[in-house]
């Protein structure tokens, strides 16, 4: 419903006009919806209590850093519907930190009466007839703002169209927060801030006046100080520099949801790519090797997406580096941290994520009442197909993370629908909305074949763009062509919570004349029941595997099949190519475990150094944040004791000899050295972080965290959730030299037959 990120701005000088075209060409009514759904976009003058909208901002801002503060007037054009009364009002949000100096309205060239009212606690029944109250608490900064029309006599209702102009000003300063604990994608965030080192605004900032109608087309111009460069979306005009101050005006006659003003003291690089301007932002005059490597990457992305789905629907991609850790991707640039632009994997990875959300939630925009779809889409479109084109075996291995990614963070009480999913905002809400979404995408893919899916896509992408669309919409553009039930797969797969759950019954072998055999097996699924497509394969000694995929519609389903050899193996599923929760034997231990445990108890060491033991109970504390956790010493309990929990283990307990039974073949400890992978390293250098299966209870796991000193404890534990799909990892320092996973074990899914035999 708020389609929105964060932000905040303020400034006002009255030397630049910018009204784009479309305030000339009046109100429009919203193109209706095409393609694979019967549904229509609802009109959204008729759709909300006011029954008006924000069509065009026109806004003029200046950003003083020295002071956070903000000048900016705004002009809008107003639209209501047919007779909407003259009493009625028309509300806005706007950050409550910013102050209104005035307001003035003109309709057809005629000057308008029209005055305004504030209130400190804003109404959500003004904006929308049914709210969703659980989404509306990041607006705690925002203030209501009515505004009221005197016509005079010269009009019995409000004006279909009329402008608007609000001069505002304020400080804007929210300082940034840490996110919550143990999210392994969190970034600190902000509302908006001014500051020294740069400026971030974003819808949420409520810098601008706010109604969350639809989306609006705008026109930026923005003031900064000489050495500084604003960057918003759409196309840039020339900027120019005036009184020891920086000018700039972007211009997007294209549909938004939000306005951003990013804005600090940038260098711009800039090449051409058929028309479409691509960009670098950074602090750096020395970066031009990093700079090109981006510029280089965005002409490919911007290639390989066209050529897959459609062109490139804006003006510019740029890449825009941010004083603190983000990974934000807007309509037409992307805002990554200035430590995160630097990492070596993210230019082959997260950035072309970014740029592909330009297609997908920038371009299409996504009914979010009805569920986020654009997350997953986005994923399979990037991240699992770089994964794909790097060879088979890592595509599989990134669906296996992805499924165990469920299995270990989706526990009892955090499943939920697809159609519930908004936005991540723990590992719980982003195996579901990222996951689960991504691996749907990819059963799609393999029903329809790559051609009629990439052609789907392409004709979704060209029937919404800069329009809402629906998973409904979604699968519509799936169906064409046949072989898609749109309402069966939507209530099966996007309506309902959970995944399927497999087993393999029976497997009987029956030799034949002529060396040949009879294969005999039954697959069974627990409550409820899917209507699966699934997988099936053979291998053998000397011969290729053979495929199949049966239909399992009931609990059960089973069969036999005449094989040509005797096989090595029967396996279900064995790529990984079902949503499904998996077996616990399909997966190795790993962090993520513990980190989506539904309860945690702590063992500190009752003989560790106090310096160390107060870093272990530190720690101990944040990992019981949001759960039921307890704290207990090791010699109060043994691990017998704690069969129905996990357990992280903070320093080496007394009871070593019970922990060296739990350690995997090859792992030794000991007093000054461990050993991990065929590698020794020092422990009074190197800290050991393990996750290793509970002996009592195979639901549940141990950790164990074995600082070198009390100075690693609390800025390794703060990286550990980046490595949720790891078994174990050695730091030096708070810099990661090793990191793996434990051998899989026999998969209740695979049955395998001794050859010689």
């Amino acid at each position: 419903m708020l389609r929105m990120r964060v932000t905040t701005s303020a400034g006002f000088w009255g030397a630049i006009v910018c009204i784009a075209a479309t305030l000339a060409a009046g109100a429009q009514e919203p193109k209706p919806s095409s393609g694979g759904s019967s549904r229509q976009t609802p009109n959204p003058l008729f759709d909300n209590p006011a029954r008006c909208s924000f069509r065009h901002h026109a806004v003029e801002a200046f950003v003083d850093p020295i002071d956070a503060h903000l000048r900016a007037r705004d002009e809008i054009l107003l639209v209501h519907a047919p007779g909407v009364p003259l009493d009625a009002k028309t509300p806005f949000l706007l950050n409550r930190s910013l102050q209104i100096a005035g307001v003035r309205a003109s309709s057809g060239g005629q000057e308008l009466e029209i005055s305004w009212r504030e209130h400190e606690r804003w109404q959500p029944r003004d904006f929308w007839a049914d709210p969703e109250y659980g989404e509306l608490a990041e607006l705690g900064h925002a203030r209501q703002v009515d505004l009221f029309l005197d016509a005079m006599g010269a009009f019995s209702s409000w004006p279909e169209t009329l402008l608007v102009e609000i001069e505002y000003d304020g400080t804007v300063y929210d300082t940034l927060r840490s996110p919550p604990e143990n999210y392994q994608r969190g970034f600190e965030t902000t509302t908006g801030l001014i500051d020294a080192r740069g400026a971030f605004l974003a819808g949420g900032t409520l810098w601008y006046p706010q109604r969350f109608d639809e989306p609006f087309s705008f026109c930026l111009t923005v003031e900064v100080p000489a050495g500084w460069m604003a960057v918003s979306q759409g196309r840039r005009a020339e900027p120019s520099d005036l009184s020891g101050r920086h000018l700039v005006v972007w211009d997007s006659p294209e549909p938004m949801e939000e306005i951003y003003l990013i804005a600090g003291p940038y260098h711009l690089r800039e090449k051409d790519y058929h028309g479409v301007a691509i960009q670098t932002y950074t602090y750096g005059n020395d970066d031009a090797e990093l700079c090109e490597r981006y510029l280089g990457a965005t002409h490919d992305y911007l290639a390989m997406y066209e050529d897959l789905i459609g062109p490139y629907p804006f003006a510019k991609f740029a890449l825009v580096e941010n004083f603190w850790q983000t990974g934000y991707g807007m309509p037409s640039f992307t805002l990554l941290g200035d430590r995160v632009v630097r990492l070596p994997f993210i230019l082959h990875t997260s950035y072309g994520h970014e740029i592909l959300h330009n297609w997908w939630g920038n371009g299409v925009f996504v009914d979010f009442e009805s569920g986020n779809w654009c997350e997953g889409l986005t994923v399979y479109g990037a991240d699992y197909l770089y994964k794909e084109r790097e060879s088979e075996a890592a595509a599989r291995e990134y669906r296996r993370t992805q499924l165990q990614g469920y299995l270990d963070y989706v526990g009892s009480g955090r499943d939920f629908a697809l159609t519930e999913f908004r936005a991540r905002h723990d590992n719980s809400s982003a195996a579901i909305g990222y996951g689960k979404a991504m691996m749907l995408c990819h059963m799609l893919r393999r029903r329809l074949g790559d051609e009629r899916f990439w052609h789907a896509l392409s004709e979704f992408y060209h029937a919404y763009l800069f329009q809402v669309a629906s998973w409904h919409d979604l699968l519509g553009a799936m169906a064409h062509g046949g072989g898609l039930d749109v309402e069966a797969f939507h209530d099966q797969w996007i309506a309902r919570a959970g995944a399927p759950v497999l087993s393999l019954a029976e497997a009987d072998l029956t030799a034949q004349s002529g060396g040949r055999y009879e294969l005999t097996y039954v697959i069974k699924q627990e409550e409820p029941r899917y209507a699966l497509h699934v997988p099936v394969r053979v291998t053998y000694a000397d011969r290729p595997p053979e495929d199949w995929t049966v239909s399992l519609r009931s609990g059960s389903f089973g069969e036999s099949r005449r094989l040509p050899a005797k096989p090595t193996t029967l396996e279900v599923d064995p790529d990984f190519d079902l949503f499904r929760r998996l077996h616990r034997a399909e997966v190795p231990t790993a962090l993520s475990q513990l980190f989506g445990a539904d309860t945690l108890t702590a063992v500190l060491p009752e003989a560790a150094a106090e310096d160390l033991g107060a870093a272990y109970a530190e720690v101990a504390e944040q990992s019981g944040r949001g759960r039921p956790t307890g704290t207990v010493r090791d010699t109060e309990v043994a691990i017998a004791d704690l069969s129905d929990c996990s357990v992280w283990i903070l320093g080496e307990p007394r009871w070593r000899a019970k922990l060296a039974t739990l350690l995997p073949p090859g792992t030794r400890l000991e007093p000054e050295r461990f050993t991990i992978a065929g590698e020794t390293y020092d422990r009074s250098a190197h800290t050991l972080v393990l996750a290793l299966p509970h002996p009592e209870n195979p639901d549940e796991a141990i950790g164990l965290f074995l600082a070198s000193g009390p100075g690693d404890v609390a800025a390794v534990w703060r990286k550990l959730p980046h490595y949720g799909k790891y078994s174990y990892l050695v730091f030096e320092g708070a810099r990661n030299v090793a990191k793996g996973t434990w051998p899989i074990g026999r998969s209740p899914l695979k049955v395998i037959w001794d050859t010689e035999s």
